[in-house]
């Protein structure tokens, strides 16, 4: 269960060692009760793995540059990112902001770079596009889309939504129900990231993919989710995540496959 963690903390991180998040940031990402059963060492070497078999991947699919040009991307996007926005910087104008009812004003400042921020997307996505294969190049514009209404899901009406949500001790709410979500992410994807360090292989990295098993896994996801925040004291962290689950659907050709019943 570790591993599989692992894998989804740090594989697009993995490919450039320079500006991925370090190996302790990796371990502080990772669900509480995970943190005492992996150390250092199996994220570093983790990590090693992954960055070679990336490496491979981008070598055989887009030639022996693809790797460099898809590492440089990576680095200018972090730094893409970081010039928009420092996070420790946020938070503490959303602290500041909360007292007066004003989040809605900080978040109205951020968005007006949504258009910079796409820009961001547009420019890795095309970058890493070599590394990928033919099916997944397929899909890297459905990636995009979903990067888009992101931005337009949580820039509504100049970051009112979002504002609502920290309003209503959204994050509050997330936090306290930690476990349960990561309960749902193992229930839905536990045998799709199941596998053996000792034999990771190319196999093991996620494709890029919307057929029928993952639109279900969404659908399953965020029924989970959403069951699991509305048992918060207030209920529009729920309504706000169905929300938002419910806008990356109608980014992705999920939207016009029936939505099958949850078993979770």
């Amino acid at each position: 269960m570790a591993s599989k963690y692992l894998l989804l903390a740090i594989f697009i991180g993995g490919v450039c060692a320079q500006t991925e998040p370090s190996v302790s940031d990796v371990l502080k990402a990772l669900p509480a009760d995970l943190q005492s059963t992996v150390n250092e060492s199996q994220v570093q070497d983790l990590q090693n793995k992954t960055t070679k078999l990336f490496k491979e991947k981008c070598e055989k699919n887009g030639g022996p540059d693809a790797y460099t040009n898809a590492e440089t991307a990576f680095k200018n996007f972090s730094k893409c990112i970081q010039d928009l926005v420092d996070f420790s910087v946020l938070n503490g104008e959303i602290e500041e902001a909360k007292p007066n009812g004003q989040v809605d004003e900080v978040f109205k400042k951020y968005c007006e770079k949504t258009p910079l921020f796409k820009n961001c997307v547009r420019n890795m996505t095309e970058s890493v596009k070599p590394c990928l294969t033919p099916d997944e190049r397929a899909n890297l514009k459905t990636v995009h889309n979903v990067s888009e209404q992101l931005a337009e899901f949580i820039c509504y009406k100049e970051g009112d939504r979002i504002a609502l949500f920290i309003a209503e001790k959204g994050p509050d709410c997330v936090m306290e129900k930690e476990t349960l979500i990561h309960e749902c992410v193992n229930k839905t994807f536990g045998t799709a990231y199941n596998f053996d360090p000792k034999n990771f292989s190319a196999d093991s990295i996620p494709q890029i993919a919307f057929g029928e098993k993952e639109c279900n896994q969404l659908t399953e996801l965020q029924t989970c989710v959403v069951a699991a925040l509305e048992t918060c004291p207030v209920p529009t962290s729920a309504n706000i995540v169905e929300s938002l689950f419910k806008f990356v659907r109608k980014a992705t050709p999920c939207k016009d496959m029936p939505v099958s019943l949850c078993t979770c």
